[in-house]
């Protein structure tokens, strides 16, 4: 945002704080003004996803850790310092939730080294692992999460047919809302990257219909519609 944003905003309480325009928006058309306010706002966004995400594994793996530990399998597991620890250890110990853990952290390691298609591959092998595990939610929750990523790392690279992979995850009921709203989501920003309105609203609406009222990336959404209302129409939030 420009320097002197901070002498545009309305005073509190002031419903002008519901969409903020400035002298780059007066002429803009409606994709244009996407266009803008993706640009302004990608950087937060995705540190925002990406922090929330990351808390879930952090979460998914106490609960895969708590399984495990009577077996002394946690011990071997909080030993491994590197991705070829992880590794050798997913390969010892397969059908363990852990095993599909250590493997999620290859992936989420190779993922931070820009390494896009080792990643995905390591997702692909997390995944497979986690369904060779016990069918807890921490589990489901983290093959989903895993599908979701190697998706995730193919789009970034510009693999052909990543978006699809990605709404298989959004429109898969029986993923976690924070995971499939973190993917509804996704594909929405990629639709208004790409200067698709209609595709955007299609996911929006979803995140309203198919998601608990209290989902996590509800004023992610509302980010979004704020920078240009038409995006969204009426939905009938679902029932908690």
């Amino acid at each position: 945002m420009p320097d002197d944003s901070s002498n545009k905003q309305p005073p509190a309480g002031d419903d002008r704080n519901l969409v903020i325009v400035d002298e780059d928006f007066v002429n803009a058309d409606t994709e244009d003004r996407l266009w803008l306010f993706w640009e302004r706002n990608k950087a937060g966004i995705v540190r925002g996803s990406v922090a929330i995400i990351v808390g879930i594994l952090g979460l998914l793996a106490y609960y895969v850790w708590n399984e495990d530990r009577k077996e002394k399998v946690g011990d071997e597991y909080t030993a491994c310092q590197s991705n070829d620890a992880r590794i050798a250890f997913a390969k010892k110990y397969a059908g363990k939730p852990l095993a599909a853990l250590a493997q999620a952290e290859v992936g989420d390691e190779l993922k931070k080294a820009n390494k896009l298609d080792e990643a995905a591959k390591a997702y692909d092998e997390a995944a497979r692992l986690a369904g060779l595990a016990d069918k807890s939610p921490a589990v489901l929750a983290l093959g989903a999460r895993t599908r979701l990523y190697a998706a995730l790392a193919r789009q970034e690279a510009g693999v052909a047919g990543a978006d699809a992979a990605i709404a298989a995850v959004a429109d898969d009921a029986n993923v976690p809302d924070t995971l499939r709203g973190f993917a509804m989501l996704t594909l929405a920003n990629i639709a208004i990257a790409k200067n698709d309105p209609a595709t955007a609203t299609k996911w929006l609406n979803a995140m309203d219909k198919k998601l608990r009222a209290d989902h996590v990336w509800s004023q992610d959404k509302d980010s979004l519609v704020r920078s240009e209302p038409s995006l969204i129409t009426p939905a009938t939030p679902a029932a908690k």
